[in-house]
């Protein structure tokens, strides 16, 4: 952890324009209107001037053009084992959200589940997300599947939480999947009861490596293979010795029996220091058949699909023999889930709806799980651990809508089951309301059941086009289109997770989105703030989506109350010698400090997840970058005066005391560049800095205000040290720091996480219009680095590379080498220890595109030559709004909206040839050009048109 073409109509006064880029500048300009953009905290307002012109395409054509592309765009799925649905991390099948709920697509063979999550659903005792439990239909008859031990009731010698015995029978067998593990010892057992005597002559078992691949010493070795018919008195069947393989497959004479034991005498290969002094049990999955050899039985024909342009799935799946379509969404601004199921058969088949609260395959035993009826409504709820802090308490509460027979729900421990018939052809709708999350709910059941019985037939049907309506909108935002199959299939969908998983006024998510399957995700789940939390939204501002990052900005202001009580008491944990040397109280006298990981809900007690600095104070710039940005590119003078700035001078003011002042007044820093290292003027801490400081001058200027701290920040400013270097096989290269001091004292780490390189992205420090040399030195670095599949280096390199020039194809390539071997079935980018964060990578391809730098708007600056590539409503700073299209190498135009006025400089792409600048009305606008440059005074609201002559 740590540190994504039309012919142009002719327009008045536009006599000379030819029809081919008359009709691009239309279809542009349709969709420009199409859209009415709302940026919280100041209005952006759609074009001013006639709405289109002959041959402009009418924004339902734009649409069409667009909804195509998304919709071949979506993830797959033909097998029930649903691999990585439940992880601890991002799961891998199937997601939906709408910035408060989460919901993963699970299930097994002939059953079908949603497990559901929410984003405020966290415990308080320690600080974690947690899921709250799902919904499930499945036939009433047993599916016909083979395997005998689906679903067997499990107990186990010991367990280590989560990781309950019940996971070894539960059919959630996939990639990354870890079901049962024993606590620590040996020998362990698992027992199965089949619930009545049955003929076995064949037994599976999935040891850890067939599922996690690199965990090979940590299959079974040694075990027997017991029966019985009564649970005490146990017959050895067959015996398993030195067994390396990842799945033991072994044919038995045929056995009648109820209970079928894994006597584990050796649980590990002893291999490894952790195998052989940590052994515990792990077994992934275990199944059993009435047939011996071969392979499993086949389920009936299964498709799933993800579709991103509306945020639904669809199932094609049988269950009690009868084949089903299923289609399931969730509600855009509600809580509320659907699964429409439809009948393909020719017969009625009864199935059975349940709703059940908890972690699917056991959990956290001091979570509370319950369940109940209210008339035909089936609720399931569940409280997060007791404590000294909050405790959160999350509901579902479910009916069946159409179908006949509904039989009344009946309860069973944490689940709620309700039977209903399915004619022919017909169609019913599981329904479901999620309520509660947060801290101390009072009554989340009752707010969940009223909520359910509020909908109908009709009202659902509402919903849905309130879903598609938002999606559509979302969509028409930005885009791009880049000619090139493999990076759309990246950018379209890291688009539709971080717009699934943020929304304004929702809590951020957190490092794996809103999709929380365990009670024990990794990290806590929590929000890491040397970059992991930061990075989903730094591709959101230029995709015209900057509202998506105003929960993040939340998160962190609601924590300044005790950044600034750590900064006064907990500085001495950043590193004991250095702060007692220079700080003898302990502390600054203001400002804040972060520690590395939090949670939500502010500086409450128990909202500090990873309690630890690692040496490094730069949490607080991390988290600046991201109100930095959204300032820039919207212009947002609320957001600017009451959150923006004053958080701004908060970490300002913490670096004026901890900032060393040298003889000739020069500044020094010292910090931590990676975890736990300590470096003199550390790379990513200055370059940050530097961007606060500019930052907050400006925002001073601009409010009026602070007049006396302009001059303390600019001195600073320009007295802190550039950024380092070195030099790497004969080459100036960029380092973490100018010394480093520690058990590593390398100042450059090639291959490892690009950290050097943060003063580029995410602080904005150098760029395409920088200096020549420093911009070799980077593209230099990138090179020595190396760094395309480090597994942090994702949302940060190719924008990094993108922002100094690096060789466009080379750039593309690489990405697409990433991308090939790291997408998973439901098109995230994977890797064993991160999630969401890999959306911030889209700002990489819209950096390729456009960028904003110096002031200079620069079209098409790290794209190749030959690709042709066009892209609409990519927003820059200052609050520009900017359309392009280039072909054969040649810019076509450049359609501009002035959101805020102001200067707009644009780089002319044609050199030194003729262009021409004219509004929505087609009049002539005037413009200079310093230096290559076309410079227009803007009016707020108003579109400009820059076309070749």
């Amino acid at each position: 952890m740590g540190q994504e073409r039309t012919t142009r109509s002719a327009i008045p006064r536009r006599s000379r324009t030819t029809r081919r880029h008359r009709s691009r500048y239309a279809a542009i300009l349709a969709f420009a209107l199409a859209v009415t953009l709302a940026v919280p905290g100041g209005a952006l307002a759609a074009p001013a001037g006639p709405a289109a012109v002959a041959d402009a395409p009418s924004p339902s054509a734009q649409w069409d053009a667009l909804r195509p592309k998304l919709a071949g765009i979506k993830g797959v799925w033909t097998s029930q084992s649903y691999p990585g649905s439940v992880q601890n991390t991002m799961p891998d099948t199937a997601l939906l959200g709408n910035g408060d709920v989460g919901v993963t697509s699970g299930g097994s063979t002939g059953v079908k589940s949603f497990y559901v999550s929410k984003g405020n659903f966290w415990s308080g005792n320690p600080a974690r997300p947690a899921p709250i439990g799902g919904v499930t239909i499945q036939g009433t008859a047993p599916q016909n599947n083979g395997n005998l031990a689906l679903g067997a009731t499990a107990t186990a010698s010991s367990t280590t939480d989560p990781f309950a015995a019940s996971r070894a029978v539960n059919g959630q067998w996939g990639s990354g999947y870890e079901g049962w593990v024993s606590a620590i010892g040996k020998p362990q057992w698992i027992t199965l009861d089949l619930g009545s005597v049955k003929s076995v002559a064949r037994y599976v078992v999935r040891n850890d490596n067939a599922a996690r691949p690199g965990n090979a010493a940590f299959n079974t070795r040694n075990m027997t293979f017991q029966t019985s018919t009564n649970g005490s008195s146990w017959t050895t069947v067959n015996t398993v010795t030195n067994n390396t393989a990842d799945v033991i497959d072994r044919t038995i004479a045929a056995v009648q029996t109820r209970y079928i034991r894994l006597n584990i005498t050796e649980p590990t290969q002893n291999t490894t220091p952790d195998s052989t002094d940590n052994p515990r049990a792990r077994v992934g999955q275990i199944e059993l058949y009435a047939s011996g050899g071969g392979t499993t039985p086949p389920a009936e024909p299964f498709r799933e699909e993800q579709h991103i342009v509306d945020g639904s799935i669809t199932t094609s799946v049988s269950m009690g023999d009868t084949p089903l379509s299923m289609r399931t969404w969730l509600a855009a601004e509600k809580n509320v889930l659907v699964t429409s199921v439809t009948s393909a058969g020719t017969r009625p088949v009864q199935l059975q709806a349940s709703t059940f609260a908890g972690a699917v395959g056991g959990g956290n035993a001091s979570y509370a799980n319950s369940a109940g009826v209210n008339g035909p409504v089936m609720w399931a709820e569940r409280a997060t651990a007791p404590g000294a802090n909050w405790v959160s308490r999350g509901a579902l509460a479910s009916t069946v809508l159409g179908g006949t027979g509904v039989q009344p729900p009946t309860v069973s421990g944490p689940t709620a089951r309700t039977v209903f018939t399915l004619p022919a052809g017909q169609t019913a709708h599981l329904v479901t309301a999620i309520a509660g999350g947060g801290r101390n709910p009072v009554a989340p059941r009752n707010d969940a059941v009223a909520l359910v019985r509020a909908e109908n037939t009709g009202s659902i049907g509402t919903l849905d086009t309130q879903r598609v309506a938002w999606w559509k909108n979302y969509w028409m935002r930005s885009g791009v289109n880049l000619n090139d199959a493999a990076l759309e299939r990246f950018y379209y969908p890291a688009q539709y997770f971080i717009g699934a998983s943020s929304r304004q006024g929702r809590t951020a998510p957190g490092l794996f989105g809103i999709w929380t399957t365990t009670d024990a995700p990794q990290f806590n789940g929590d929000y890491h703030l040397n970059y992991n939390a930061q990075a989903p939204f730094y591709g959101v501002y230029s995709s015209n989506r900057p509202e998506l990052a105003l929960p993040f900005h939340e998160l962190i202001l609601g924590y300044v109350p005790e950044a600034q009580r750590r900064a006064k008491q907990d500085l001495r944990r950043v590193k004991p010698d250095y702060v007692d040397r220079r700080f003898p109280s302990g502390g600054v006298p203001s400002g804040v400090l972060y520690p590395v990981g939090i949670g939500p809900f502010g500086s409450t007690s128990g909202s500090t997840t990873d309690d630890q600095y690692h040496q490094q104070v730069s949490n607080s710039l991390f988290s600046a970058t991201q109100f930095i940005s959204y300032y820039e590119y919207t212009q947002d003078l609320d957001f600017l005066r009451t959150k923006g700035y004053p958080f701004l001078t908060q970490v300002a003011q913490f670096f004026e005391h901890w900032l060393e002042r040298n003889a000739n007044g020069t500044y020094t820093l010292w910090g931590g560049p990676h975890e736990g290292t300590w470096g003199r003027n550390s790379s990513p801490d200055i370059g940050m800095l530097k961007q606060v400081l500019t930052a907050a001058i400006s925002g001073s200027e601009t409010l009026g205000v602070d007049a006396a701290e302009r001059p303390v920040w600019q001195n600073i400013l320009n007295n802190l040290p550039a950024q380092p270097t070195t030099v790497l096989g004969g080459r100036t290269v960029y380092s973490l720091a100018e010394t480093m001091e520690g058990s590593d004292t390398r100042v450059i780490r090639p291959g490892d996480n690009t950290i050097n390189l943060e003063f580029v992205q995410p602080a904005d420090q150098l760029g395409v219009n920088s200096d020549a040399g420093r911009l070799q030195v980077a593209r230099d670095t990138v090179d020595a680095m190396n760094s395309w599949d480090q597994r942090n280096s994702f949302p940060k390199v190719f924008t990094q590379a993108a922002r100094v020039g690096y060789p466009a194809q080379a750039l593309i390539d690489r990405l697409k080498s990433v991308l090939s071997a790291r997408t998973a079935a439901n098109l995230r980018i994977t890797d064993p220890n991160h999630g969401i964060e890999k959306s911030g990578t889209t700002e990489a391809i819209n950096s390729m595109l456009v960028q904003s730098d110096q002031g200079v708007v620069t079209l098409f600056p790290a794209w190749p030559a030959t690709k042709d590539a066009s892209f609409y409503q990519l927003r820059q700073k200052g609050a520009f709004v900017v359309s392009s299209s280039r072909t054969a190498g040649r810019v076509e135009y450049a359609d501009v909206r002035s959101e805020a006025g102001g200067t707009l400089r644009l780089k002319n792409p044609w050199g030194g040839g003729a262009f021409r600048v004219t509004d929505a009305n087609g009049d002539t606008v005037p413009y200079t050009t310093p230096g290559g440059v076309i410079t227009i005074r803007t009016t707020a609201g108003q579109t400009y048109h820059v076309n070749p002559a």
